[in-house]
């Protein structure tokens, strides 16, 4: 599973170097007050997502904001938005933060989401814990300095009770996971992240894929809280 992810300087660099459609102002907006929290998303937070807004969605936001629909019939164009991480459990119990990739699009709760509610998850890395309570930290492998680092996470949204909330996608953990814990994020490369953002994605391929290998840290069990 994956329960903590994390966001460093960055992360709207590298995100803008695939997406260059990301309007440069969002990365401000929507980066900048998650690096102040040293850049760690837990579960019920609200975080950064990417996403491709259709024309429709867009024709309801500026209704919405009052504003004029000049674009009316534009192209899909992506967007990043800021959604809660969590779909409330079963009455309101808990939440549920990710979903099978052999079984999300077999469950009611995921299906109509993952087919047609995709979004990107970006991230530096994220924490895993053993059977022995051991934290570890996966990340791309890469430069030392980690600088150009970017994990894109698979994951889709819809909105709940007024909110809009997301849920990553989890798979078998591969060859570098694997010891620490049986599953993993499903993990995107750019070619296959703008893929899975497209209408006619072929997502049952993807939802089989098996991602990158990556870089692991062993961590100190205080480290993770200073």
């Amino acid at each position: 599973m994956c329960s903590r992810y994390l966001i460093g300087d960055g992360t709207f660099e590298a995100l803008k170097e695939g997406f260059f459609e990301i309007l440069d102002e969002e990365g401000e907006d929507f980066f900048l007050p998650f690096l102040s929290l040293r850049g760690d998303i837990r579960p019920s937070m609200a975080a950064p997502v990417l996403l491709r807004e259709t024309s429709g969605e867009r024709e309801m936001a500026e209704r919405a904001d009052g504003r004029k629909e000049q674009d009316a019939g534009a192209p899909d164009r992506l967007r990043m938005k800021k959604y809660i991480w969590g779909f409330p459990g079963v009455e309101g119990k808990g939440l549920i933060i990710n979903a099978r990739c052999e079984t999300a699009l077999d469950k009611r709760l995921f299906a109509e989401s993952v087919q047609k509610r995709r979004c990107l998850i970006p991230a530096v890395g994220f924490y895993e814990w053993s059977e022995r309570k051991d934290p570890y930290f996966f990340a791309p492998k890469g430069p030392e300095d980690g600088k150009g680092r970017l994990l894109l996470m698979a994951g889709f949204y819809r909105k709940w009770e007024g909110q809009e909330r997301f849920v990553i996608l989890t798979t078998q953990a591969n060859a570098s996971v694997q010891g620490v814990h049986p599953r993993m994020p499903l993990l995107l490369s750019m070619e296959e992240a703008r893929e899975w953002l497209r209408e006619d994605c072929e997502v049952s391929r993807l939802l089989a894929k098996t991602p990158e290998e990556l870089m692991r840290e062993p961590l100190g069990q205080l480290s993770l809280f200073l």
